[in-house]
């Protein structure tokens, strides 16, 4: 237990961290609404957190490789906890638009430095297994977080959801200090002089991080257009949803995880695809309750796997393994153009038809499938992203 103090850490964090995020799924959006906002504005505001964070990310994951993955992780969460606070006045649609993008910048620090820690603080045999629990730990938080928060928004008001959310954050914060204390340490960055080798040129990391794109679209979308699609068919916010997505999202992250340190990768890939687009085509013909409960098992499992898969491959695609932390961010950063392009970029499909609006997400998971089996990582020779040679300064 020891040994693995600070990745255990990290967990917790992770934990509380998706906690506070997810608190926001059910109830930003109907927040919206509520505001005068309709369908294309909700998808504006939930989009601006990950657009952001791309941009801080491609900052903060070079300064990970220079001066430590610790000290971006401590910056992300402060930023985090005290970003919330600017929720509490409204001050109007363009003023909640700057917050989002300041959140952007909390959320890029933490998931840098995060998964950074992560890649140092572990090794290629046991990776797969730390990751897919580190993609559970977003589950918890994703099964914990719309409960929490739809209890505090519906039984005391948005002051009350906002106020949780950043006692929330400020643990996460205050864990932060914790970590780098045990045995192994956190590692020193490269130093200033120090240029990591650019993921564009790493055609590897590039096939990992387009698959991705398409698959975290149904996170996007499921954040930005579930609640109002529930409340239109009389299903409430959709906690139904979120609960049983994060739920599977959870049991499917950890145990792709671990078999994805036995088996092939591209045996897990090709069923969560198929999983997640089968949640999709369930929600375009969304009626009831049960095909809410289908679409909530079928989708998080397969985004779970998907997800932890993916990332547990990044590491080992570095052209140099003092890389990771900065192909971490470019990955995570694919991540959030994913999130962008499901809230945001199909959102006008939404103000037309919710069904129109989840076949296209459904059509672009095809695609992601179709890409990563055409350009398979896993097929191609040694040589970009294996080796692990010391750095260069």
């Amino acid at each position: 237990m020891a040994k693995h103090r600070d990745v255990i850490l990290v967990l917790l964090i992770t934990v509380l961290y998706h906690t506070m995020n997810q608190m926001f799924v059910p109830t930003f959006p109907i927040y919206i609404a509520e505001r005068g906002g309709d369908e294309v504005l909700v998808g504006l505001l939930v989009g601006l957190i990950p657009l952001g964070s791309i941009v801080a990310k491609s900052f903060f994951g070079k300064m990970s490789t220079r001066r430590s993955n610790l000290l971006v992780l401590r910056l992300g969460l402060i930023v985090a906890t005290l970003v919330i606070l600017l929720y509490f006045p409204f001050w109007g649609f363009g003023f909640l638009a700057l917050v989002r993008l300041l959140q952007s910048i909390g959320l890029a620090g933490y998931v840098t430095g995060s998964q950074g820690l992560m890649a140092e603080q572990t090794t290629p045999a046991n990776r797969g297994f730390f990751f897919g629990v580190y993609a559970a730990m977003i589950g918890v938080g994703m099964t914990a977080g719309p409960l929490l928060g739809s209890f505090l928004a519906e039984g005391f008001g948005y002051k009350a959801l906002f106020g949780g959310a950043a006692l929330v954050a400020g643990l996460a914060a205050a864990l932060g200090f914790a970590v780098g204390r045990g045995p192994v340490g956190a590692k020193p960055g490269m130093g200033r002089r120090y240029q990591p080798h650019s993921p564009w040129k790493n055609r590897r990391l590039m096939i990992v991080c387009g698959t991705m794109v398409a698959g975290a679209a149904v996170l996007g979308a499921t954040s930005a257009m579930l609640a109002l699609h529930a409340a239109a068919v009389g299903l409430g916010n959709g906690s139904l949803f979120f609960a049983l997505y994060a739920l599977t999202f959870t049991a499917g992250g950890a145990a792709a995880g671990a078999l994805s340190d036995r088996l092939s990768r591209t045996v897990l890939i090709v069923p969560g695809f198929c999983l997640l687009i089968l949640g999709m085509v369930f929600l375009s013909v969304l009626n009831g309750a049960v095909v809410l409960a289908l679409a909530g098992v079928t989708a998080g499992l397969g985004l779970g796997t998907v997800n932890a898969v993916l990332l547990a491959m990044v590491p080992g695609y570095s052209i140099n393994e003092v890389d990771a932390a900065n192909d971490l961010a470019f990955f995570a950063n694919a991540f959030d153009l994913g999130v962008v392009l499901g809230s945001f970029g199909f959102s006008f499909l939404a103000a037309r038809s919710f069904s129109l609006f989840w076949l296209a997400v459904a059509a672009l998971g095809v695609l992601g499938l179709l890409f990563y089996l055409r350009h398979n990582p896993e097929g191609q020779g040694t040589g970009i992203g294996t080796q692990t040679k010391q750095a260069q300064v």
